[in-house]
């Protein structure tokens, strides 16, 4: 299977074994987003240039399947892209949001299973209507990300049901576009795509992207999903009742079920799976694993690895970071407060705290901010007695214990830690029909390894110093607002 995961921070393109997934082939470069936007030619050609330079020989392809990052991109009716996409992190559409929250009928929510803010290409497309008329005009077609690469493989216009979710403009219970809300928003329902499962197969590789990647003509292209919600897949969350905390630049917190839940509270996102018949709850988060980047730059390093390669022994051995506190809503908040406007804060510093100090202050506040989430599904009435933490997270041992300090549960890795990457190829084998269903081959893909359990000394000095950063992100969200 040749696996597509175009995320936020990069793009990875890899070829998955059928047999047992392993990765066999891969190769990255960084995205190029610059404030808020994605050239999707620039994309093309990265995507071109990372498949085209994998060595195949030996190889036999059967099947192809996306994975992105949310982002809003329209089409001309060449299937063109009119302007860059907007990505899920840009803010410009408050106002829009604002007024869709007036305007919409007050049920929307409820039909929607998310709050309405500025991410959702609802508010963004409001946007593009008021302030790029010209552009808007010529749109044909409204696409995610993800859509828009498998649009330039297949020249097929589908979506997933999951980014159908995410756009503000579908019913997740009954799995259609809603005509109440695109009427009131001022969408033309003609503008958005049939939606199909996520291993449904959304056509055949041309011979115009086959020759660009090197590939045979014919393959199968399935529809994809999110680059969350195929983590979670790659993570076996195929059937209800597990909980996987994707673990990235920001984490994703999900939470398979069978029946659509609808949080009253707000603080839940519901969304259709890629699975059908299965629905998520839970939701991004605001910054995590990218706080902990930032800091480990601020602090003088290239990267967070090399913080923790210099600083993590010392860092690692002080649960509670000796009362430093970092909220890491350097970007604002979404699962499960949903406060754009949030500013990320440092707290309790004195003389003698350190980088080592910050850098742990960083990782706990990542930490604590998935615990709110695991918080907001159990108010919903679900339990979690294991959490599986997949992607960035998932590779440092000592990040995975002091996770599963933080929350106070058993925390599972895999092998694997690429669980996208897994999550996409799962789905390119159902639709090539190499097995019956997801779940049969996610037996064969995912392999979990020997659980983190928590610590009972480093779990009570984690509770303390979670109350310590709520007081603060509580205090300073006041003072804010």
């Amino acid at each position: 299977m040749l696996a597509v995961d175009a995320g936020s921070s990069r793009l990875r393109v890899s070829v998955i074994a059928l047999e047992d997934g392993e990765v066999l082939r891969s190769g990255a470069r960084a995205t190029r987003s610059c404030a808020g936007e994605l050239d999707l030619d620039a994309l093309w050609a990265d995507l071109v240039e990372l498949g085209s330079s994998l060595d195949l020989r030996g190889i036999q392809l059967l099947a192809v399947a996306v994975a992105a990052q949310l982002g809003t991109v329209i089409v001309d009716e060449r299937g063109r892209p009119v302007r860059p996409a907007i990505l899920w992190s840009d803010a410009r559409a408050v106002e829009e949001a604002d007024w869709l929250a007036d305007t919409l009928p007050d049920n929307a929510a409820a039909i929607t299973g998310r709050p309405l803010t500025a991410e959702l290409p609802v508010a963004k497309l409001r946007w593009l209507a008021r302030h790029e008329p010209a552009s808007w005009q010529r749109a044909r077609r409204v696409h995610s990300l993800k859509d828009a690469i498998v649009q330039r493989l297949t020249a097929r216009s589908v979506t997933d049901e999951t980014h159908a979710s995410y756009t503000g403009l579908f019913d997740v219970h009954a799995r259609v576009w809603s005509a109440v809300l695109a009427q009131t928003a001022g969408i033309d329902r003609a503008l958005l795509p049939p939606t199909a499962p996520g291993a449904a197969l959304a056509g055949a590789l041309t011979p115009d992207a086959a020759a660009a990647l090197g590939l045979r003509a014919g393959m199968a292209v399935a529809v994809g999903g999110p680059d969350g919600t195929l983590g979670a897949v790659g993570a076996g969350a195929v059937r209800a009742g597990v909980t996987v905390d994707v673990a990235g630049t920001t984490d994703v917190l999900l939470r398979t079920i069978e029946e659509p839940l609808v949080d009253d509270a707000g603080a839940a996102v519901l969304n259709a799976h890629v699975v059908p018949g299965l629905w998520t709850t839970g939701g991004p988060t605001g910054l995590t694993g990218g706080a902990v980047e930032w800091t480990a730059r601020l602090l003088g390093f290239a990267s967070a690895r090399e913080a923790h390669e210099v600083l993590g022994d010392a860092a690692d051995a002080m649960p509670g970071a000796d009362g430093a506190v970092f909220v890491t809503a350097l970007a604002g908040t979404r699962f499960p407060t949903w406060d754009t406007g949030r500013t990320g804060v440092v707290a309790g510093l004195r003389p003698d705290h350190g980088p080592a100090h910050l850098l742990r202050a960083a990782e706990e506040g990542a930490a604590f901010m998935v615990a709110e989430g695991l918080d907001a599904i159990r108010n919903l009435g679900l339990t979690v007695d294991e959490v599986v933490v997949v992607g960035g997270a998932a590779a440092r041992g000592a990040t995975l214990q002091l996770r599963s300090d933080s929350w106070d549960l058993p925390v599972v890795a895999l092998t694997n830690t690429e669980s996208t990457t897994i999550g996409a190829a799962i789905l390119a084998a159902v639709a090539a029909g190499e097995f019956a269903d997801l779940d049969a081959a996610t037996i064969a893909f995912v392999h979990r390894g020997e659980p983190w359990a928590p610590r009972e000394q480093a779990a009570q000095a984690l509770r303390a110093a979670r109350s310590r950063w709520r007081a603060v992100a509580l205090s300073t969200a006041a003072v804010e607002a």
